[in-house]
């Protein structure tokens, strides 16, 4: 048995941002790239209303397909999804928006299973500043309440499309480790989405990961990044704090190449440019091109042969799919 087999048998593969695997069946992919459990974004810049649409076409989804999918809210029920051979799933929220500014909110999106919760979504909100935010203004009073709530309930706390001061802060107030769940190095490739050299090295202090990301223009300055553009941002992080603080969050998305025809990609693209949700100097138009060799969700398991052939361990490689995650997980989940 080669070392990438036994490698692949052996380890759980957590995709710590998937917006596409809320779109129709598209989840299949990832079982198709051997991921054991993917969080799903149920919400963004959503009202409640269809926050809880979005939750409960999940629930018939795991009615539907009881053999291939298991909701996950708890970690003994990743490695049951191991054990099983079937795709778990995490509800994972890409911004507080549905919280309004009623922190009761938050339990009941507990109790209805959501396990990570970003803060912002690139712009202001009720919580704090976005990155993309033309102010830097860090946490309000309200978002420090909510991380208390969540750090309560047991929901992971998440700072991709933060500001830096809302980040920062955000590390500072939370008893719990955080995590950017699908965020690259700024030094490598400078985009307001990557994070500073600080960023890093806060959240590793606090215990938490990094979920290195697929999203074209923040992994390099071209139109079609490789693998290799990728992995010098594991490679830079694992320098700076190491390798117990990489995980995955590849962001593949419905708008992507591969995915979507060019002329559909536009339309996204120019509804979330007229929204303010983008901005044109942070998101280039499409085509949006995937690194090489893990372009789709179907190749997400060529991760894992890129890392050992880059020279990291058998056990950084476990750690990177997804031990680093389980760990931060076992922390936070009550």
């Amino acid at each position: 048995m080669s070392d990438l087999t036994e490698l692949l048998k052996e380890a759980i593969i957590i995709d710590g941002a998937c917006p596409l695997a809320n779109v129709g069946n598209h989840w299949e992919r990832w079982i198709e790239g051997r991921a054991t459990a993917i969080a799903v974004t149920v919400a963004t810049n959503d009202s409640i209303e269809s926050t809880m649409h979005k939750i409960g076409s999940w629930f018939k989804k795991f009615r539907k397909y009881p053999n291939k999918l298991l909701h996950i809210t708890s970690v003994e029920d990743i490695y049951r999804a191991k054990r099983e051979k079937k795709l778990g799933i995490i509800f994972h929220f890409q911004n507080t928006l549905p919280f309004g500014t009623d922190l009761n909110m938050i339990e009941v999106y507990h109790k209805l299973g959501v396990r990570i919760v970003q803060l912002c979504y690139n712009v202001k909100n009720f919580v704090g500043d976005g990155c993309s935010e033309r102010t830097d203004c860090g946490l309000s009073e309200f978002g420090i309440k909510v991380i208390s709530e969540m750090n309560r309930l047991g929901i992971v706390v998440d700072l991709s499309h933060c500001g830096y001061r809302t980040s920062m802060e955000a590390i500072e107030v939370s008893k719990d480790p955080v995590i950017f769940s699908h965020s690259n190095v700024r030094a490598i490739c400078d985009s307001p989405r990557n994070l500073t050299d600080d960023q890093i090295i806060a959240v590793a202090s606090k215990g938490g990961t990094i979920g290195i990301n697929g999203f074209p223009a923040f992994v390099a300055k071209k139109p079609k990044p490789t693998l290799d553009d990728l992995l010098k941002h594991v490679d830079y992080i694992a320098e700076l704090v190491g390798t117990k603080h990489i995980a995955i969050g590849m962001d593949y998305w419905e708008g992507m190449a591969g995915i979507s025809s060019e002329e559909d990609a536009r339309a996204l693209y120019d509804s979330l440019i007229e929204s303010g949700s983008w901005n044109p100097k942070d998101y280039p138009p499409p085509p949006w091109y995937y690194p090489e060799g893990i372009e789709v969700p179907n190749k997400l398991y060529r991760l894992a042969e890129a890392l050992l052939d880059r020279g990291y361990s058998k056990q950084d490689v476990k750690n990177i799919l997804g031990e680093n995650l389980i760990r931060v997980f076992k922390r936070v989940w009550k």
